[in-house]
């Protein structure tokens, strides 16, 4: 691997005191990170296909061997679509019996995916092995993604289209249109990748590089747009998907967004820790003193209303008594022992109510909640004409030209 083919495929790029620098921007050492927080509709959300592997055949990281790699790569993706057929034909044709039934070839496909993320992962390790390159101190397989991705978002931006979100090797681009999706598709073939249009959100509230809600859009609605419809909206056509722990509680998920119904599960939390938990039932106890039960790492708890028989949540290190992560204010009990004492009605509901409350916050930030909850139509924003052709006009923006 050589700096050289980074270089000339990107340039203006410059490792400079151990950082990649690019277009004004540090890209880190692994994959590239952008997000506007926002809320957004018509969200088109493209992932490239195998990024990392593709990067390091583009780079030919394995010199002759970089050629076996491919195939094995690409038996990987035919399965994945269902091209048996391609598969078979593929390696040599060494991996045709293992493609007889669908059961073998998911288990096949398993198989190669882990031997393909391996060899990635084994191309920057810090130890010795025949796959690193020891003058590879910068990632520069995970670099090539992420110089594409920043360059690819110049390219979109520079058409007049937002772009929501990056993440090593997803784009979200609100208010897309189907010529927009081809630019970027074709953009990307350019630089030896293949975008996948996994799905359109007909909504999405974007709080940080991180965490998301959206709402996919309708199987038709996608079919009316694009002539046809992506694989997720087929399955999941307007269903909410929350990535990121603050949307994902699932107290917090069903109360605001899919509406079904709250369980006893819903009402615990798994807490886990390196050293260890306890719980101080000291309810009854004199001030000062404690009476510290032992959990272990981990365990599954639910929180309790004063009065109640809770205890206090700890975590102790080297015989020093800390609040558990998201325990303070309460009192908490092991959610099996909530069972067999009875106790389900004791739960304190108001511990779940706040973090519904810190939801709604967070989205209304960034707009209005009720209506980003609601049936009501995502209206998009006129069309107008650029330099590059059709884009979408928002409010005080100025006119896209080159």
């Amino acid at each position: 691997m050589n700096n050289m083919d980074v270089i000339n495929a990107f340039p203006g790029y410059e490792y400079i005191d151990g950082k990649n620098i690019y277009r004004g921007d540090d890209l880190g050492k692994g994959g590239y990170v952008y997000a506007e927080p926002g809320m957004y509709g018509n969200v088109a959300l493209l992932d490239v296909a195998s990024m990392h592997p593709n990067s390091a055949i583009n780079l030919n990281a394995f010199g002759e061997y970089t050629q076996n790699f491919k195939d094995i790569l690409d038996t990987r993706i035919a399965i994945k679509r269902g091209d048996f057929d391609k598969a078979k034909h593929l390696f040599g044709g060494r991996l045709a019996k293992y493609l007889d039934d669908e059961s073998s070839a998911a288990a096949l496909a398993q198989a190669l995916k882990i031997a393909i993320n391996s060899v990635y992962g084994l191309t920057s390790a810090n130890f010795d092995n025949p796959f690193r390159d020891v003058r590879n101190k910068n990632n520069i397989v995970a670099l090539r993604g992420a110089l594409f991705m920043r360059t690819l978002q110049d390219e979109i931006q520079k058409r007049g289209f937002k772009v929501a979100h990056i993440k090593t090797d997803s784009i979200k681009i609100p208010d897309a249109t189907p010529e927009i999706i081809e630019f970027t598709m074709e953009f990307a073939k350019q630089y030896g990748y293949e975008f996948e249009h996994e799905a359109t959100y007909d909504r999405m509230c974007l709080v940080n590089d991180a965490v998301y809600i959206a709402k996919y859009a309708t199987a038709e609605d996608c079919i009316s747009q694009y002539g046809y419809s992506p694989g997720d909206n087929k399955k999941k056509g307007g269903k909410w998907t929350a990535t990121g722990t603050q949307f994902q509680i699932p107290y917090v998920f069903k109360k605001l967004f899919s509406k079904e119904e709250i369980t006893f599960d819903d009402l615990c939390e798994t807490k886990s820790v390196t050293s260890s938990l306890y719980l101080d039932m000291n309810e009854n106890l004199e001030e000062g003193e404690h009476n510290y039960i032992f959990i272990g790492k981990i365990g599954r708890f639910c929180p309790i209303k004063e009065g109640c028989g809770g205890g206090i949540l700890y975590r102790e290190k080297d015989g020093k008594y800390n609040a558990a992560t998201g325990s303070k204010g309460y009192r908490w009990l092991e959610s099996e022992m909530v069972e067999k004492l009875g106790k389900v009605d004791d739960i304190d509901h108001k511990h779940f109510i706040e973090m519904v409350d810190t939801a709604i916050d967070a989205i209304n930030k960034y707009g209005d909640f009720e209506w980003f909850v609601s049936d009501d139509l995502y209206i998009k924003p006129p069309l107008v004409v650029g330099d590059y052709g059709l884009y979408p006009f928002y409010e005080g923006d100025d006119i896209c030209e080159s």
